[in-house]
């Protein structure tokens, strides 16, 4: 029973997890089945196989989500007496299902309550859930699969049931849509109802046959491409002839071609073999002065000065030392060199070998993969029970976090101990302590620098869940890995 219920579990998420949006089009649903119900390898008899059949309707709710109350009729032979029993029930029961325009197969998984009846008099409650799946044969009719378990809370009822039927979609006809203009295209589709155009322009006239309609093109009369809104371009380059300051060249800029690809054309570029950003020209000392002007090309001043400094400034980046953080180190941020490239400057940055964003201190984010297996390790490291021996299953997990503190090698790592509250707390604390620092010798052993990680133990101080519960107190049991900056 438990196999079954966790079996049960899994398929739901599976189908829940990749399930497409419903066709909310069709939303009321009808089906008629056969059934065939056993009671006694349930209940510790021989087989007692009986049948019957069901009729019922389903209504679509939510993406996903139908709701249905299916009615059944059956004999059956049921523990305790002897022939055939007349049986029926009235359920509500919740349909979990991939439903697709297109599909060919259409799985489910359905869970509910019910009432049962024996003979129309003797009634008890019953829970039924089960698997099943849908084979389309037309638009709206299938046929119908289902494997049923029905849990009773009544002693040797339980049973399961099998059904083979036919699930019909409600619907309306739909109506031949208007066409005005005879084009092909649907008036509510048509952006130009009252002049035919072609499928391709969605019914809109198209004069040049460029495939762009008329009304949406900038050049109606002469055929061009899409990327340029109807207009020639005889250099592909994707800027109009009409607005290429350079029509017979290919290029980025305005359409201009940019050879050293410093964001300023040839045309306009003093120097455009050289990248540069003065003009199109190189300022070594990034004082706005281009080198070929610059009579100080290694020290940063100002332009009325000829790029050369007025006051000291050790560094030549434009920011007098007494200003200046960083004053034996030119950069572009308030005189701060930023050795990574990420706009973080080195005095702030926590990682200056490293890019990373602004909001991470300079650092490279943690990806979520990574944040996902730390978070597994949690509840994958595993110990004796009651003691600060690792299980052989936890050394591979710590390879694994091993590895992770190699590929972030500016951070550092956090790990705390964490017991439930049976026990004393001097118990639960010493015995968190030595599980984490099992933990840290064995990342020690493993190659990473006793440096980068710190262990604590906290005991039962702080639980992630109640410890009134079985489950919660496994969960509270757990050692917590954290990459931190500091």
């Amino acid at each position: 029973m438990r196999k079954f219920a966790i079996l049960l579990l899994i398929l739901t998420w599976g189908l829940t997890h990749r399930a497409m949006a419903q066709n909310r089009e069709y939303p009321n649903a009808i089906h008629a089945k056969l059934n065939f119900n056993e009671y006694g390898l349930l209940n510790d008899e021989d087989a007692k196989l009986g049948e019957g059949f069901e009729i019922g309707y389903f209504r679509n709710v939510a993406p996903f989500l139908n709701i249905g109350v299916p009615v059944k009729l059956g004999l059956a032979k049921l523990p305790g007496i002897a022939g055939n029993t007349v049986t029926s029930s009235l359920d509500v029961v919740f349909q979990v299902q991939n439903v697709r325009s297109e599909a060919k197969i259409s799985p489910y998984v359905f869970a509910g309550a019910g009432y049962f009846l024996e003979d129309f008099k003797n009634g008890h409650v019953q829970l039924p859930f089960g698997v099943g799946a849908n084979f389309r044969i037309s638009k709206y009719a299938f046929i119908n699969a289902q494997a049923e378990f029905r849990k009773a809370l009544e002693d040797n009822r339980d049973n399961i049931q099998l059904g083979l039927g036919f699930v019909y979609l409600l619907h309306k006809s739909i109506p031949k849509p208007a066409d005005a203009d005879n084009d092909g295209t649907p008036d509510a589709q048509d952006p130009c109802p009252a002049q035919p155009g072609p499928a391709a322009t969605l019914g809109c006239p198209d004069a040049d046959l460029d495939g762009i309609a008329d009304k949406d093109d900038l050049c109606p009369q002469n055929p061009g491409t899409a990327e340029t809104m109807g207009c020639p371009d005889q250099d592909n380059d994707g800027v109009a002839d009409k607005d290429d300051k350079c029509p017979t060249e290919a290029g980025t800029l305005d359409g201009c071609p940019d050879s050293d690809r410093d964001g300023v054309a040839d045309n306009e570029d003093e120097c455009p073999t050289e990248a540069g950003t003065v003009r199109g020209c190189p300022d070594s000392d990034r004082d706005g002065v281009a080198n070929k002007d610059d009579k100080c090309p290694r020290e940063a001043g100002p332009v009325d000065n000829n790029g050369c400094p007025l006051i000291k400034d050790s560094d030549g980046d434009s920011v007098p030392d007494d200003k200046d953080p960083c004053p034996d180190a030119a950069g572009p941020y308030n005189g701060c060199p930023d050795t990574d490239g990420d706009s973080v400057a080195d005095n702030l940055d926590k990682c200056p070998n490293t890019a990373g964003p602004s909001t991470n201190y300079g650092c490279p984010e943690v990806k979520k993969e990574t944040k996902e297996r730390l978070e597994f390790a949690m509840k994958a490291v595993q110990f004796e029970t009651g003691q600060a021996v690792l299980k052989i299953s936890s050394f591979q997990v710590l390879d694994e976090i091993a590895e992770i503190m190699k590929q972030y090698p500016d951070y550092n790592l956090r790990i705390s101990g964490h017991t439930d509250d049976v026990g004393s707390s001097e118990n639960n604390l010493r015995l968190s302590t030595d599980r984490a620092k099992v933990c840290y010798d064995y990342l020690i052993y493993r190659g990473v620098k006793e440096s980068r990680i710190r262990s604590n133990g906290y005991g039962e101080e702080r639980p992630i869940t109640t410890n009134k519960t079985k489950d919660g107190r496994e969960k509270n049991r757990r050692v917590e890995f954290e990459l931190t900056l500091d």
